[in-house]
This record gives C-alpha cells, sequence and structure tokens, in this order.
C-alpha cells in the first residue's frame, strides 16, 4: 500500500455519520508523499472542504508564510489533518471523530516515514503526542519511539484571531525556526531537487 492507496480508501469513508451527512468531500491531504516533513493540523474548514485540500483559506496564507519564512514550500512537505472531514459549523471534533480517523492517520505515518512532524494546535499535538497545553509546549521538540521528530506549533488561525497581532506573529516564526533547525539536523537541506 502506498499513500494514494490510502487516500482512496478513505475517500469514501463513512466512520462518522455526522461529518458525512455535512461533507462536501474528504479532505485527505495534499503535498509531497515522499516528505521528509509531516504537517497535522485539526480538521478542515469550510473553504477547504469546499476545495478539497487543506489550510487553502485564510489560516492557510499565514501558513505559507511561516513554511516561507523557513524557505519552504507546499511541495516540499505534506500536510493533513487530524480529522479528514469538517465538522458541522466548524465545531472541535469530538473525541469519537478522531478515534475514528486515528488509523488513517497512523498509517499515513507509517507509510510516509517522515523524519520531522508538526503538530498544529491542540487537537493534532494531543493526537500524536497525548499532550495539552499548546501555548506551554509549542516549539519544544519531542522525540516518538521510533526517533521521529515532533514539534508543536500554535494554529495559524490565532495570529488571525488575535486581530494580526505582530508580537504573536514572531512567536510563530520562532517556532517555524525551531522546525528548520531541527529539518537542518536531521534531514539536511530541503531542496526541490530532491523531489
Amino acid at each position: 500500500m502506498n499513500v494514494t492507496n490510502l487516500e482512496e480508501k478513505y475517500n469514501k469513508c463513512t466512520l462518522c455519520p455526522k461529518l458525512c451527512e455535512n461533507r462536501s468531500q474528504v479532505v485527505f491531504g495534499s503535498g509531497n508523499h515522499a516528505a521528509d516533513v509531516l504537517l497535522i493540523g485539526e480538521a478542515p474548514g469550510a473553504r477547504e472542504d469546499s476545495k478539497g485540500i487543506p489550510f487553502c483559506g485564510m489560516s492557510g496564507g499565514v501558513l505559507d508564510e511561516l513554511l516561507a519564512h523557513i524557505g519552504l514550500e507546499r511541495n516540499d512537505i505534506f500536510i493533513t489533518n487530524t480529522v479528514l472531514c469538517r465538522p458541522p459549523n466548524n465545531r472541535n471534533p469530538s473525541k469519537d471523530e478522531i478515534a475514528n480517523c486515528k488509523e488513517r492517520l497512523d498509517n499515513l505515518i507509517t507509510l510516509m516515514q517522515p523524519k520531522v512532524i508538526v503538530t498544529i494546535g491542540n487537537f493534532a499535538t494531543h493526537s500524536i503526542l497525548k499532550k495539552t497545553g499548546i501555548t506551554t509546549i509549542r516549539g519544544k521538540v519531542f522525540e516518538l519511539p521510533t526517533k521521529v521528530k515532533v514539534i508543536p506549533v500554535v494554529h495559524p488561525a490565532t495570529y488571525l484571531y488575535s486581530g494580526r497581532n505582530k508580537d504573536k506573529l514572531e512567536l510563530m516564526k520562532q517556532d517555524f525556526e525551531a522546525i528548520q533547525k531541527v529539518i537542518s539536523t536531521n534531514i539536511g537541506q530541503l531542496s526541490m531537487n530532491d523531489f
């Protein structure tokens, strides 16, 4: 099995009836299937549900800016979410919904074998590290038993909700600089020539 097979398997997933009723499509992920860096968010919003691409709304614009800050583009990484279907009215995903999508997320990680995982926000961080309190652990480096490095970061929406507070953006840039250090130590320089 490869990532494309996994995507085909989950494109018709019916494990969460409420999410199935409200979604227009499953938003599996986007980017490079062979990437060494995997970003995991929370769940698709309205725009992501419509376009089928994670982080393609305003939060995605902030994420793109943060990636560019450390010299990365979307083609250098793969982005997915903890839950692949949009929760109604953008509510938080339920424990059952997260549990239903966990096998898919674990399978994706096994297939991709990333060297670095970036968890965006509390839901992704708890799903991967079983830790909460994103504001206290953001930017810190954790290691899974598989030696994969995990760096939790604050969700880009935080910057938008803050009224685009420049201090918040600077903190987020610092977190991404921590990601850059881990990448350069564990992977080396990423370049488009590698893909």
